[in-house]
C-alpha cells in the first residue's frame, strides 16, 4: 500500500513538473511572439523544453512567420514596382507629348512657309502615333494583369498564321535593311491557343529583334510530338548573360535614355500572354545571339 502511495505521489510530482515546464515554455513563446510583433526581432520561435505538442505549435507559428515575411517582401516589391511603373509611364508619355506641343506652337507662327508647316505636321503626326502606341501598351498591360482576364481557347493554324504575321513586317525590315532567314515546316501545324494572343506575341518578338539587331534575324518553327516551338534569334553583342534575368521585366529597355526604344513592355506582355495560354517564353544567349523561344503544348486529348 505504501509503495502504491509513493508511486502515485511520484507520478503526480512528475505531472506537476511537466505542467510547470509547459507553462514556462508558453510564457517564453508569448514573449518571443510579442517581440516579433513589435518588430524588435525577426527571430523565429525556439524551445527550451521539448514537448511534442509544443514543437508542433512552434512549427506552425514559424510557418506563419515565414508567410508573413514573404507577404511583406511581396508588398514592398509591389510598391516599388508600382512607383517605378508610374515613373516610367510618366517619362514615356511626357516625351512625345512635349514634342507634339512644341510643334503645335511652331505651327501657330505666321512666319512659316507652307513646306515648313507640312514638315512640322508630319513630325507631329509621327509623335502622335508614337503616343497612341504607348497608350495602347499601357492599356493592354492593365487588361492582361487583371485577375479575371482569360483568353478564349481555339484551334489555331500556325502554318498559316505565322507566315501571315511575318509578311506584315516586310516593309519594316526593308526600311531598316534587315534580312530575315525563315525556316518553316511544310506540314500543317494546329494547336489550341488564342489567335490574337499568338499574333501579339510573335509581333512583339519580331519587333524587338528588328529594333535591337543590326544583322539578320533567324525565325524557325518546328512541331514535335507534344509541343510546337517558335524561335526568333538576332545578334545581341551588347547583351550580357545577367541581362536575361531582367529581360522580361516591366519597362525594361537596353537604353532608357533613348526616346525611341519603346515602353519596355513588349517582352513582358509577350511572356504574360504565353503564360495565359499555358505556354512558355524563354530567352537564351548563345555566343552573340539572343534566342527567344516560344513553346506551346499540344492538346492530344
Amino acid at each position: 500500500m505504501t509503495s502504491f502511495f509513493l508511486a502515485t505521489i511520484a507520478i503526480a510530482a512528475v505531472a506537476l513538473i511537466h505542467l510547470y515546464l509547459i507553462k514556462n515554455e508558453m510564457k517564453r513563446i508569448h514573449a518571443q511572439l510579442h517581440a516579433y510583433n513589435q518588430g524588435l526581432t525577426g527571430k523565429k520561435i525556439d524551445l527550451v523544453f521539448s514537448d511534442r505538442n509544443l514543437e508542433q505549435l512552434a512549427a506552425e507559428i514559424n510557418n506563419l512567420m515565414d508567410f508573413v515575411s514573404d507577404a511583406k517582401a511581396l508588398r514592398r516589391r509591389t510598391e516599388y514596382e508600382l512607383k517605378q511603373s508610374i515613373s516610367n509611364i510618366s517619362h514615356d508619355l511626357r516625351t512625345p507629348l512635349t514634342s507634339i506641343l512644341g510643334y503645335i506652337q511652331l505651327l501657330e507662327s505666321d512666319q512659316l512657309s507652307e513646306e515648313e508647316k507640312r514638315e512640322y505636321v508630319s513630325i507631329a503626326k509621327i509623335r502622335a502615333k508614337r503616343l497612341q502606341v504607348l497608350l495602347n501598351d499601357f492599356f493592354e498591360l492593365s487588361v492582361i494583369e487583371s485577375m479575371d482576364y482569360e483568353l478564349k481557347r481555339e484551334m489555331v493554324d500556325m502554318s498559316a498564321l505565322v507566315p501571315d504575321i511575318l509578311f506584315g513586317f516586310y516593309d519594316r525590315m526593308n526600311e531598316r535593311n534587315r534580312e530575315a532567314i525563315i525556316q518553316l515546316p511544310d506540314e500543317k501545324i494546329d494547336l489550341i491557343g488564342n489567335e490574337s494572343a499568338i499574333k501579339r506575341v510573335v509581333e512583339n518578338l519580331v519587333t524587338n529583334a528588328i529594333h535591337y539587331s543590326d544583322g539578320p534575324i533567324w525565325i524557325s518553327m518546328e512541331s514535335l510530338d507534344l509541343t510546337v516551338a517558335l524561335s526568333i534569334s538576332n545578334e545581341a553583342k551588347h547583351l550580357k548573360a545577367s541581362d536575361l534575368n531582367i529581360l522580361f521585366d516591366r519597362f525594361y529597355t537596353e537604353d532608357r535614355s533613348r526616346s525611341d526604344t519603346g515602353t519596355g513592355l513588349g517582352l513582358f506582355i509577350a511572356r504574360s500572354l504565353m503564360v495565359k495560354m499555358n505556354g512558355e517564353l524563354t530567352a537564351e544567349l548563345l555566343e552573340n545571339q539572343l534566342v527567344m523561344k516560344c513553346v506551346w503544348r499540344l492538346d492530344r486529348g
